[in-house]
């Protein structure tokens, strides 16, 4: 079931990359953004962390917090260098989707295929190439994932749920940045 503005958010517990211990809720009081990407090989997340790298220095020194789950396994995910740069924020494997599931974040083979009509696929895998992106496919992960991206506010609800239309489809990076107050 997808989540709506103005609703809790749901509380989890995982374990990030490096085997700490990761509550959601101990990060109340911030706004937080929170995002749901494909797998380490997806050319679209990928595009899509570099360019919250790029604002790295902006993100960091808002009151913020930024949170990425990938339906890829916190090994692979730690095995990746490209990965590995977005710290400090936390990042979080999730292969059995149980995050995912509880923010209604799931597969569509509709969007999948209008993937192909909204973006462009062979652009992305092009720029993964020349960026340094990882590229070897996730053999684990779905093919059919689509993105999603949360802003909760300071008193842990949400004030935009963003249910991605297509796989390259992410909350605007400039709203991103506003929700997050980003000088």
């Amino acid at each position: 079931m997808k989540l709506k503005e103005k609703q809790f958010a749901p509380d989890f517990t995982a374990t990030d990359i490096y085997g700490n211990t990761f509550r959601l809720s101990d990060l109340r009081g911030k706004k937080i953004v929170l995002g749901f990407y494909r797998n380490v090989a997806c050319p679209f997340c990928n595009r899509r962390v570099h360019q919250l790298m790029l604002n790295s220095v902006k993100l960091k020194n808002s009151n913020a917090a930024i949170v990425f789950l990938f339906e890829s396994s916190n090994e692979k995910l730690k095995k990746s260098t490209f990965h590995k740069g977005i710290s400090p924020w936390p990042l979080i494997g999730d292969p059995e989707q149980e995050v995912y599931k509880k923010y209604g974040v799931g597969t569509s083979v509709m969007k999948m295929m209008r993937t192909f009509v909204s973006a462009n696929p062979m652009k992305a895998m092009k720029e993964a190439k020349e960026n340094g992106y990882d590229t070897e496919k996730d053999e684990d992960a779905s093919m059919a994932m689509i993105p999603a991206d949360f802003f909760i506010n300071e008193n842990f609800m949400i004030e935009r749920a963003h249910y991605g239309k297509h796989m390259d489809d992410h909350v605007p990076l400039e709203d991103l940045l506003a929700f997050a107050e980003a000088k």
